[in-house]
């Protein structure tokens, strides 16, 4: 199945969900006609996988600005050394046995959607992989437009509209506990307020709404009783990770993976920490008219 683009080669991987563009990000950089094309594509295909790419850092946050505004790193301690706003996942060690990076444990990770328990989340997100696990840590994304469809008409009725709360503390017992345990960095996150957002967003150019209910943040929806909280939350979780929806990726070397937060969500398979792993990833602002976001 090929994707309709008549500047672009491209390959349909799901439907209307995951596009392969078998383009290099380094010439497309060099085209305001091919980087115009991208940005329409990546309105309806909210996953974009580009294959075998060789980036310098500053090309990697040079293609983040050109969909939105590149964030510097929060987490300083596995920042990169060269660019502020590109942080390193590795199990890879310095020689006085630090990890080059975070989220170095091979455990497996929950469907979850980036920075829901932010006040103003940066949606957008690239992951470079310099070098990834021969076995596990595949990756996968849920299409969360699919997940609102598949909600009954009720339960839609029940949620459109509302308000949901989302605290960073339940995703630090899902997530995190191992790796942030008893730092200083692990304070300050339990020490955000909650965020409120939208549990539905809806598309502002094409109309389509998603599910924005993130089971490793969202605790509660506002204007629900506690009763009606218990009934609903479970059926918008397991309607997100639905396998029907989900797309599972193997990476491989020189893989550059590319998402829009406010209408997905994403996890991996378990791995080795014995093997090497360096990926870089970058997150970015995304323009509410533009975009699905959960903030104006």
């Amino acid at each position: 199945m090929t994707a309709p683009s008549t500047v672009l080669d491209t390959r349909a991987l799901q439907p209307d969900f995951v596009l392969q563009v078998n383009e290099r990000i380094d010439e497309l950089l060099e085209s305001a006609e091919a980087m115009a094309e991208l940005r329409r594509l990546w309105r309806d295909w909210p996953v974009l996988i580009f294959r075998r790419q060789s980036l310098e850092e500053q090309e990697q946050v040079r293609f983040s600005n050109s969909f939105g505004s590149c964030e510097s790193a929060s987490r300083k301690d596995i920042q990169s050394p060269y660019h502020e706003e590109i942080i390193y996942f590795s199990t890879l060690k310095y020689h006085d046995g630090r990890f080059v990076g975070g989220f170095a444990g091979g455990e497996d990770v929950s469907w979850h959607s980036d920075q829901t328990f932010r006040v103003r989340p940066a949606t957008g997100a690239i992951l470079y992989g310099v070098e990834v696990p021969h076995n596990g840590g595949d990756m996968y994304w849920a299409n969360q437009y699919a997940a609102w469809s598949r909600l009954s008409a009720d339960v839609q009725q029940l949620i459109d509209g509302r308000t949901g709360v989302y605290r960073y503390a339940k995703r630090y017992e899902k997530l995190n506990p191992t790796e942030l345990a008893g730092s200083e960095q692990v304070q300050k996150m339990l020490a955000l307020p909650d965020a409120r957002h939208p549990v539905v967003l809806t598309h502002p150019v094409t109309g389509r709404k998603a599910l924005y209910a993130d089971p490793t943040t969202l605790v509660a929806i506002e204007g629900l009783s506690a009763e009606e909280n218990a009934r609903v939350l479970p059926l918008l979780f397991e309607a997100g990770g639905q396998e029907s929806h989900s797309y599972r990726h193997k990476v491989h070397h020189g893989d550059v993976l590319m998402w829009d937060n406010g209408c997905t969500m994403h996890k991996r398979d378990e791995m080795s920490v014995e093997q090497p792993r360096l990926m870089k990833r970058t997150t970015f602002r995304l323009a509410a008219d533009a975009y699905c976001v959960p903030h104006a």
